[in-house]
């Protein structure tokens, strides 16, 4: 079962940052981020649509230029909004990472941005459309209770889209719906585990990887 640092395990730093993944390289197997496009074009690591949460600024993200975002820092720390360029060179490259695109219309840029890196990469997104020109990099179809109708659906939008892996959210996930997601080629890593007798739930299940906050609750 693979540990998949959460936001790049926000529970031990910024989420989203630098800082945070470094951290977290020496105790996970992934890291997962989000990225989304500014203003000005540059694709960002962020995970929020709004900046108000996570920074002393507000506003939306998708209307606010890089000149702006790159002064700004996380909650109480001293770590900066990276860009997504930035953020591969910066990282240890054999630390796998899970990329969440936020939204459509980034997949020329970022094939483009990860021609350099030697990291392995995992494509995911709640939306189809993003992740659907990425169909030649290993990719990964997200969705919760309800979004599409039920698991049966879910797994067909994966397999139309050429998936290689599923992110169903924690409550979704039982052992028949992991063998049905294996037969039919998918490798499972559930989000966001919230603690140990979940964790230790889904290992006995069967899952692939479980993305958590915090890599202490994966121990043994």
């Amino acid at each position: 079962m693979q540990v998949i640092g959460h936001r790049g395990c926000l529970a031990h730093g910024p989420e989203n940052t630098i800082e945070a993944v470094r951290a977290a390289a020496p105790h996970v197997d992934m890291v997962e981020i989000d990225i989304q496009r500014c203003s000005s074009g540059e694709i960002i690591v962020f995970h929020d649509t709004i900046l108000d949460r996570l920074t002393d600024a507000s506003g939306a993200v998708p209307t606010t230029p890089w000149e702006s975002l790159q002064t700004l820092t996380i909650g109480d720390s001293d770590a900066t909004i990276p860009l997504f360029s930035s953020f591969l060179e910066s990282i240890p490259s054999d630390l796998p990472v899970n990329v969440e695109l936020k939204h459509a219309g980034m997949a020329a840029d970022v094939i483009d941005i990860i021609s350099t890196t030697d990291n392995e990469l995992l494509f995911s997104s709640f939306d189809p459309h993003a992740i659907a020109p990425l169909s030649a990099y290993e990719t990964a179809y997200l969705f919760y209770e309800g979004s599409p109708d039920n698991w049966s659906d879910a797994l067909a939008v994966a397999d139309a889209l050429g998936c290689t892996a599923v992110h169903p959210h924690y409550p979704l996930v039982d052992a028949a719906r992991i063998d049905d997601a294996h037969n039919r080629g998918f490798a499972v890593n559930t989000w966001t585990v919230p603690d140990r007798v979940t964790v230790d739930r889904l290992r006995a299940a069967g899952v692939d990887g479980v993305v958590v906050d915090d890599w202490q609750i994966t121990e043994q």
